[in-house]
């Protein structure tokens, strides 16, 4: 297809012009360990394409040994952060602007004149503010997290679009879904309803209404876990005719039970590396949860993206700087008749 085809087109395109000395800290999280495993085999995936003599290297640090380690290294300076240190002083990192890059795997993210990067800042409504998902106040937000909402609430104020707090719903992964949408449609209220009128007319009805007529879209920013999950869960309370968005993370084809069914009628954004099985040499890489193939697609998509510039396509999406900032975007997807199709953006 386009996207795999233009995936290992750009991959071998990104030569190596660069050494690389990769800082991290000794937490030993999931997320830095696979994030370091995606850069390592990025590296010697280009250096076996394009003999050179590019060295890449890693070095633990702490705290206290950071400011000394970089102004000691000539090479090109990547940090990974899972999470911010406490009582975290690096002033030193705003003398480092055009050979460091910051790199935040967790939440938190500290402010320095460094480029740098986050999965978490990345914002992704943009994307379907230009679809004008948002205009008319006839949408549903449903979220896992309380950040994603906060971040929503905020891009609509900032384009001037007025929403209602009973337009966002958090949803707890524990519980069951079919109970949380029933209650966010009011569907228990229309059940009575339903059974009151029948009482009336001594007659069976076959279908509810639902009292939340005023809404026509979803949007889902969940995981491939809670989605296929939770859109079956729309169809069993009969809300068949609601369009539904899902953001990035939510459909991942390396899982066997993952089923394009499960998310049949369904639009939204996804990750390249989630929709397409690439080889990239590590034997165990389709056993990886979400979040794995994700931290590690980050650490191979940057080696690349920072020899190759704006504009390199990787396993999450397009790459580009904005300003100081690392900006991804994920492709499009949709699925329909059993199968799921991936369109470039």
């Amino acid at each position: 297809n386009d996207v795999s085809k233009k995936l290992l087109r750009n991959i071998s395109s990104a030569s190596q012009n660069k050494d690389f000395h990769l800082f991290f800290f000794g937490e030993e999280s999931i997320k830095t360990k696979k994030f370091l495993e995606g850069a390592r085999t990025s590296f010697f995936f280009q250096k076996s394409l394009n003999k050179n003599k590019k060295v890449i290297s890693f070095k633990e640090i702490n705290n206290l040994n950071l400011c000394e380690e970089i102004r000691t290294s000539s090479f090109f300076k990547i940090i990974i952060f899972s999470k911010v240190p406490d009582n975290f002083l690096a002033n030193c990192l705003d003398d480092f602007n055009s050979d460091i890059l910051l790199v935040y795997l967790g939440k938190e993210k500290n402010t320095f004149n460094s480029k740098f990067v986050t999965l978490q800042n990345q914002n992704y409504f943009d994307e379907l503010m230009s679809e004008k998902i948002f205009d008319k106040e006839n949408f549903i937000f449903l979220s896992k997290d309380i950040e994603e909402i906060e971040k929503l609430s905020n891009t609509l104020k900032s384009n001037e679009i007025f929403f209602q707090n009973n337009e966002f719903l958090l949803i707890d992964e524990s519980k069951n879904f079919e109970t949380e949408i029933a209650e966010a449609f009011d569907l228990n209220n229309s059940k009575n309803r339903k059974e009151e009128l029948e009482r009336i007319i001594n007659e069976d009805l076959k279908f509810v209404s639902r009292s939340r007529v005023d809404i026509s879209k979803v949007v889902v920013s969940s995981s491939s876990d809670i989605a296929n999950r939770l859109v079956p869960a729309f169809k069993y309370n009969l809300l068949f005719d609601l369009e539904i968005y899902n953001l990035p993370n939510h459909y991942d084809v390396w899982k066997e039970t993952s089923s394009p069914g499960d998310l049949e009628g369904t639009f939204g954004l996804e990750y390249p590396v989630l929709l397409n099985r690439i080889n990239l040499g590590t034997k165990d890489f389709y056993s990886y949860s979400p979040e794995s193939k994700i931290n590690y697609s980050l650490g191979f998509d940057l080696i690349n993206f920072l020899n190759y510039g704006n504009g390199y396509f990787g396993l999450l999406g397009e790459y580009n700087f904005v300003n100081n900032e690392v900006e991804i975007s994920p492709i499009n997807v949709s699925f329909q008749k059993g199968k799921f199709i991936q369109s470039l953006n």
